[in-house]
């Protein structure tokens, strides 16, 4: 088990996804202090959804999910306003962790987690090369209904449900359902029904999702 600094949000970051953050929140930007205080390589942090409760301010994030991301810093900038420093950041998601707890002894005005690592499995099962071309296909398929050009993915079979569901528009429940997958055969059998879910949906009602990202930039 290990302690991990956690940063809960309104959205699911996916492994090898990148997000753009800006952090004010003073017990944030507490928490980035204490990062850049560590070696370059040892700056990550956990990106956790919020199942309920907001992102900022007192009462912030009353429940969580039980699976996050970690998140490594990739790109820092120092920023000021008329409401104090800000600090623009690109982080990537690398990999995945089941939350077994806050570790109320750390001390840290952020959320700290105990959090156990979990590794993806299912890479060796004979069904996964079908299941690949599966989902490429029904990706294919989702981009034709909102009419956009067809988008060639290079990823190893690993990387595939990751690459693929962050080229989609989805609701946090279903990105979080994808993270939750507890091997690579269920990860891309659920990317796959979210797609032909939403390509049906688009068919018979013509209504094309909308990107639920605020300009690019989780604020918090």
């Amino acid at each position: 088990m290990t302690s991990l600094p956690l940063f809960p949000l309104g959205t699911v970051l996916l492994p090898g996804a990148r997000l753009p953050l800006q952090i004010f929140e003073p017990r944030y930007v507490a928490m980035l202090h204490d990062l850049l205080d560590r070696p370059e390589d040892e700056r990550r942090f956990g990106v956790i959804a919020i199942r309920r409760g907001s992102e900022v301010g007192d009462g912030a994030a009353t429940d969580l999910y039980a699976v996050g991301c970690e998140a490594r810093i990739d790109a820092l900038a120092a920023a000021s306003s008329p409401e104090g420093a800000r600090y623009p950041l690109v982080v990537t998601g690398t990999r995945r962790f089941a939350l077994d707890g806050i570790d109320a002894s750390a001390g840290t005005p952020y959320l700290t987690g105990r959090v156990s690592w979990l590794g993806e499995g299912g890479a060796e099962d004979p069904t996964v090369a079908a299941l690949a071309r599966r989902l490429l296909a029904a990706h294919a398929a989702y981009r034709d209904a909102i009419g956009a050009d067809p988008s060639e993915i290079s990823a190893t079979a690993r990387e595939l449900p990751y690459r693929v569901a962050d080229e989609t528009i989805l609701e946090l429940a279903d990105r979080q359902r994808i993270l939750e997958a507890p091997d690579l055969p269920s990860r891309i059998r659920a990317v796959i029904a979210v797609l032909q879910r939403e390509a049906a949906l688009i068919t018979a009602f013509g209504a094309v999702p909308r990107d639920p990202d605020p300009g690019g930039a989780t604020l918090n």
